[in-house]
């Protein structure tokens, strides 16, 4: 499905990225293009990224041991067709001073199994609710990967926005960043089975959404070690440059050793196709790895992200366990 750019295609591409960033060109225009573009720059080529890399020198807001990685003996027998989503909405934020629903899917045999399962948190656009993944059709396409063995078990969080999301508010002011790093996934760690462990855990959004998985991923690649942004929407002038992915993406010494796998993805003709591709441009003049996708087809809307989500699972989930059997024990 991917088109793997040749060594001298890539090299040309990295002498434009050096240009733009050189310049900073802001306004680019969007890709024109009637196939596929998939811009992949790596640091090593032949390296394959594992779900065993290592977290970064920088410590994390929440230590927490490494799970072993041996199996239960046995498990108990399960025969779910599916996963469920549970709904949460009566998760108050104090620093927000606002509740915040959340939804959870859970795969199949959760209960059964008791065993620690890789998460991913899936952020909504601007306007939408905590349900926009699961209207997309995320809850079923993993059902679906699940069953077949193309996808791995693993929990999926979505949160709404509310209103701090939609704010550009920023520590050390109450700010969505600190609503999920120290509210939403320490209660996530607590009443559910999660591998705590950065290379087991993924954050990635869409528009408004991708925008808070970057500038959040970015600045903690120690708590996480994925991160995708779907038509996300960046912009140079809504946030401070310590938070802000473009001003990252160019100054943040800290990103060649981070060792985050990143994806961003978007339609030719969505309007938010120039910063990403300035994003992307500013990467790749650092060489700093990461993959970058310009569909043919499709606009800023629903329709275009639901066409994409199994492409985005398929994402988050490359290098998580397809086997419950090799994940460590909840009771470990």
């Amino acid at each position: 499905m991917r088109t793997i750019l040749h060594q001298h295609l890539l090299t040309a591409l990295l002498s434009v990225s050096l240009l733009l960033a050189a310049c900073d060109q802001v306004s680019l225009a969007p890709y024109p293009t009637p196939t596929q573009v998939v811009f992949v720059v790596t640091a090593e080529p032949s390296a394959t990224p594992t779900a065993t890399t290592p977290p970064t020198a920088t410590p994390s807001p929440r230590p927490s041991p490494t799970p072993e990685a041996t199996a239960t003996a046995t498990l108990i027998p399960c025969v779910a067709e599916g996963g469920q989503v549970l709904e949460f909405d009566d998760f108050r934020s104090e620093s927000a001073r606002e509740t915040l629903r959340y939804r959870v899917y859970i795969p199949p045999c959760y209960v059964e199994t008791q065993l620690r399962y890789p998460v991913v948190l899936l952020l909504p656009g601007l306007g939408e609710t905590e349900a926009q993944w699961e209207t997309l059709g995320a809850a079923r396409l993993l059902d679906d990967g699940i069953a077949q063995g193309s996808l791995p078990p693993m929990i999926l969080v979505m949160p709404e926005l509310g209103d701090i999301g939609v704010e550009n508010d920023f520590s050390p002011d109450p700010s969505y960043e600190g609503v999920i790093l120290n509210e939403l996934l320490p209660v996530i760690e607590r009443d559910f089975c999660t591998v705590p462990d950065r290379a087991f855990r993924a954050i990635g959004g869409i528009s408004r959404g991708g925008f808070w998985a970057y500038s959040i991923a970015l600045r903690h690649p120690d708590v996480f070690s994925i991160v995708g942004g779907h038509s996300a929407f960046f912009d140079p002038d809504n946030a401070p440059s310590e938070f802000n992915p473009l001003d990252l993406a160019l100054n943040d010494d800290g990103l060649t050793n981070a060792e985050l796998r990143m994806y961003l993805d978007n339609a030719a003709i969505d309007f938010v196709g120039t910063n990403q591709q300035l994003f992307s441009s500013r990467l790749s003049s650092r060489g700093i790895p990461h993959q970058y996708i310009i569909n043919p087809t499709g606009d800023h809307n629903d329709e275009y992200w639901s066409s994409h989500v199994a492409e985005y699972l398929a994402f988050y989930g490359r290098d998580f366990p397809r086997d419950a059997a090799t994940l460590p024990s909840c009771a470990s």
